[in-house]
């Protein structure tokens, strides 16, 4: 719009048209955003669910969303893992005194000296860290630093069953493979495979046996372990595609029934709540009042000779001149609850709650000096160069038989008494009563 510091001749009303139109067409873009995210965000989704997943990995923003929201429940999860996994690390001592005796005093420092407070240093490294995708691959890390320990212990302990401890190692990898993501357990139990492998093949085997059973085992173990893994994740990602796609859904049809309440409920033209809305808005505060015994106060605004300024200048610019008044009446209301709404043509209402007649009188004159202050021009005026208002305004504490269209009815008494009486001002309903019993009459609050 053009600035308000200085008057609008004619002229610029005729040649500020298309730069204007621009500015009012534009009013709604911003209803586009939301609506643009949620689109994108479902389509992000249903693509997904098209493409597949089989490596297990979503595109950046899913992914990173798939992992934040279970970041509270996976690490919750891992606190529970970590203190079994200490439990059961320390429970294989009883292994390593039936088949090393030997090796009990060195397994002791291993097993409840350093795995547990690495284990316990590295969950709270992790809290602090809040990272969900570093604390997948810690597991794993986990799982090789307890396949680490045991490879030691089993070493430690020569005698002829020592390599039969080896399926110690299958334990770790199991109880590891069934916390981690697949990925995490593939690299782990990668590890844990080249572990055995060394294993076997620099121990003796006194039954020529021993070693084969073992990595078959193991083999065998790491094939059903990884297949349950992929599964299991699979399942997980696909049930949160599903929900992801429900909640796009949900948030699309929800952006659309605020758009189109908005569009039901905003005048298309100056952006200001339309008629409708504001009957619906004035019958609730109207209610709640009565219950509360709180005033209600309307303003009544009527833009003087209107007409003639359409006639001088066009209908374009005159839909100008009502963005511009409407712009100039929001400003001039200072609380939350109220309301500017376009009655109809060139009228708007103004809606005060809990404002005493005081209170009001002056915000009516103060929305009368926002519009003048615009200094549009208006050669057509019979009272003044520019564009001026006319505004009537009533306060009152419904009573039990009053409704709202009696107060309406005053303020557009005291419009009409303002036009009679030269345009350009504001009046004030007349009479003091205890209740709206008869119109025309009015409780000042």
């Amino acid at each position: 719009m053009p600035k308000r510091d200085r008057s609008w001749s004619e002229q610029e009303w005729q040649l500020a048209g298309e730069s204007s139109s621009a500015s009012a067409s534009t009013a709604s873009v911003p209803l586009t955003d939301a609506h643009d995210v949620a689109s994108a965000q479902a389509a992000l989704v249903s693509k997904t669910l098209a493409d597949g997943f089989p490596l297990l990995t979503f595109p950046r923003e899913l992914e990173d969303r798939f992992l934040t929201e279970g970041e509270a429940n996976r690490f919750h999860m891992m606190v529970v893992a970590g203190l079994a996994a200490v439990l059961l690390f320390g429970a294989m001592i009883v292994g390593d005194y039936l088949l090393s005796p030997g090796v009990v005093p060195f397994a002791a420092v291993l097993r409840e000296g350093i795995f547990p407070p690495a284990v316990i240093i590295g969950l709270l490294v992790l809290r602090h860290l809040r990272m969900p995708s570093v604390n997948e691959w810690m597991i794993a890390l986990a799982g090789v630093l307890a396949a680490v320990l045991e490879v030691a212990i089993v070493l430690k302990g020569q005698s002829d069953w020592a390599v039969a401890r080896v399926v110690q190692l299958n334990i770790i990898m199991v109880f590891t493979c069934v916390i981690a993501r697949f990925w995490p357990a593939v690299l782990m139990a990668a590890a844990v495979a080249g572990l055995h492998g060394y294993v076997v093949a620099i121990m003796p085997d006194v039954t020529g046996m021993m070693s084969f059973n073992t990595s078959l085992l193991l083999g065998t173990s790491i094939a059903f372990v990884l297949y349950g893994n992929y599964k299991q994740e699979h399942d997980g990602r696909m049930s949160f595609l599903l929900d992801a796609r429900e909640q796009a859904l949900h948030a699309s049809l929800t952006e659309a029934h605020e758009r189109l309440t908005r569009l039901a409920t905003t005048d298309a033209l100056t952006q200001v709540a339309n008629r409708r809305y504001v009957e619906t808005y004035l019958s609730e505060c109207w209610q709640r009042a009565r219950q509360e015994g709180h005033c209600v106060s309307l303003i009544l605004l009527d833009v003087d000779y209107f007409k003639p300024f359409n006639d001088r200048y066009g209908h374009q610019a005159g839909d100008r001149c009502l963005a511009a008044v409407a712009e100039a009446l929001k400003s001039g209301i200072r609380r939350p609850g109220d309301l500017v709404a376009r009655w109809g043509g060139e009228e708007f209402v103004v809606v005060l709650l809990d404002a005493d007649a005081e209170a009001t009188k002056a915000a009516s004159e103060r929305l009368r000096l926002a519009v003048s202050a615009l200094r549009m021009s208006h050669e057509g005026s019979m009272c003044g160069h520019h564009v001026t208002v006319s505004g009537g305004w009533a306060s009152a504490i419904p009573g039990a038989q009053d409704e709202w269209p009696q107060l309406v009815q005053l303020a557009d008494d005291a419009l009409y008494e303002a036009k009679r009486a030269g345009r350009d001002r504001m009046h004030a309903a007349h009479g003091v009563t205890a209740h709206l019993a008869a119109v025309g009459e009015v409780w000042r609050c």
